[in-house]
């Protein structure tokens, strides 16, 4: 969608939040054009004209799951929530 070329892992893409949306109306030519979706004779289709007719039709996903949030230890999270500054148990406050 991006370029109109073969997809692949290491180029560029859309990244969508999590239950996110997009609406694609075409793929780049340029950083300014879009060419629309059109369907046609294989023949005829930009992925023949380019040399690689292929995948004619075919949008192709990478999807990936989200990285585990770190599981912490009950002694990790109560340093995580503590403030900074306060007093130890049995302290006489702060003038």
């Amino acid at each position: 969608m991006i370029d109109g070329r073969r997809a692949s892992l290491t180029k560029r893409g859309y990244v969508l939040a999590p239950y996110g949306r997009v609406l694609i109306r075409g793929f780049r030519t340029s950083r300014l054009a879009v060419a629309a979706f059109r369907f046609g004779s294989v023949a005829n289709s930009y992925a023949a004209r380019t040399g690689d007719a292929r995948n004619v039709g075919v949008v192709g996903v990478a999807v990936f799951s989200e990285l585990p949030r770190p599981a912490y230890s009950l002694e990790t999270l109560r340093r995580l929530r503590a403030r900074p500054f306060a007093q130890p148990p049995g302290a006489a406050p702060l003038p």
